[in-house]
């Protein structure tokens, strides 16, 4: 039989995404110098079907530091040539605003904090941590003065449901999580698409097990509602 929440989360649909960055084989050269979006992935999956419906994958082209290091060439696969014939990450994060714009029309879904009368919403922005929204996407955005899109404010982090549901506090890395839930990964680890996929497929099992989806973060003061589309 299948195990459920005490309640039912609202979420029909959630929205996987996992940024893939400049970076180098020093920590302290992470702190250091300044990272940038290099791959910019999301997939819609049904969470009733557990198929993946939609994709979006982007190379982004770094201005700052252009020339990737050979630690993140091998980490990522991702090749200097491509990044060199990637788009500059505002007009990425411009054509994700219109391919969500279009997907929350077509399947009548309603992100959180959009409207009074549904604050949780149907479809949610999920990732594995915090990094990718708090830190990553937070910081470019403002050392290069670009305007981010409001529903990036509130996001699901999948790593504290799984905490949560596996009564957890240990500290679990991506693929440990994958290996507790018997998922198989797919494809290539640090491809940005690929993870993207696989942070999908758990949270799918996840939610099959009945684990409750809830909103872990709102970098909004918490009776502002987002700018719509």
């Amino acid at each position: 039989a299948r195990r459920r929440a005490v309640k039912d989360h609202p979420y029909k649909y959630l929205l996987c995404i996992d940024f893939e960055a400049t970076c180098w084989d020093m920590p302290i050269f992470n702190k250091r110098k300044i990272q940038e979006i290099i791959e910019f992935p999301a997939v819609l999956i049904n969470l009733e079907t557990g198929e993946i419906e939609k994709e979006f994958q982007r190379y982004c082209r770094p201005i700052e530091i252009p020339t990737l290091s050979d630690y993140c060439i091998n980490l990522t696969g991702i090749t200097q040539e491509v990044v060199d014939q990637g788009a500059l990450v505002q007009d990425v994060i411009e054509e994700f605003r219109l391919w969500v714009k279009e997907i929350i029309k077509e399947k009548e879904l309603i992100l959180p904090k959009t409207k009074k009368s549904n604050l949780n919403g149907n479809v949610a922005l999920v990732t594995w941590t915090n990094w990718d929204f708090l830190i990553q996407l937070r910081n470019e955005c403002n050392r290069k003065q670009i305007r981010k899109p409001s529903f990036f404010n509130n996001w699901i982090d999948l790593k504290e449901i799984f905490m949560e549901r596996m009564a957890s506090k240990d500290q679990l890395s991506f693929s440990e999580a994958l290996a507790q839930s018997n998922l198989e990964f797919i494809g290539r680890p640090h491809s940005g698409l690929d993870d993207a996929r696989m942070t999908a497929l758990l949270a799918h099992k996840l939610h099959k097990e009945g684990a409750f989806f809830r909103i872990t973060k709102d970098m909004n003061h918490y009776a502002k509602l987002n700018r719509p589309f």
